[in-house]
């Protein structure tokens, strides 16, 4: 039973389907929310590499600032939507939970819990390089 229960997880886990929910663009900075991220750091890599063409059609990228230089930063938004309220940071929080919300958003659920999955980094020799974790 629990080797059935093993494969189960582990071929849900394998056919995650990373879905984009939301994107924020400003100059040189890009955010972009992901539900079902990929797990592995070599899955998350293909998986901007095989969808970076479909994100920049769809949405466009950040405009580089004067030297070239922009970043996109993938969050998992796999919690969804929170209230700024909801953040609980303060003092005497045991919690070190933070969000990370959007202006643009005019609704009261306008935050996303602050797990940055992958940096995308594009400097001014064009090179990518690609920041997980630590």
């Amino acid at each position: 039973m629990y080797i059935l229960l093993a494969v189960f997880f582990s071929f849900r886990l394998a056919i995650r389907n990373p879905e984009v929910i939301y994107v924020n663009q400003d100059v040189a900075i890009m955010s972009i929310v992901v539900k079902q991220p990929p797990l592995t750091q070599k899955g998350k890599i293909i998986w901007w590499e095989a969808h970076e063409d479909a994100i920049k059609e769809k949405y466009g990228f950040p405009k580089p600032d004067e030297n070239g230089v922009y970043y996109i930063s993938l969050t998992d938004g796999e919690n969804g939507f929170k209230k700024s309220s909801e953040d609980n940071s303060n003092w005497f929080s045991f919690s070190n939970r933070k969000l990370y919300c959007f202006d643009e958003i005019k609704s009261e659920k306008r935050c996303f819990d602050n797990n940055e999955i992958m940096t995308v980094l594009h400097d001014e020799n064009n090179k990518i390089s690609y920041l997980i974790g630590d």
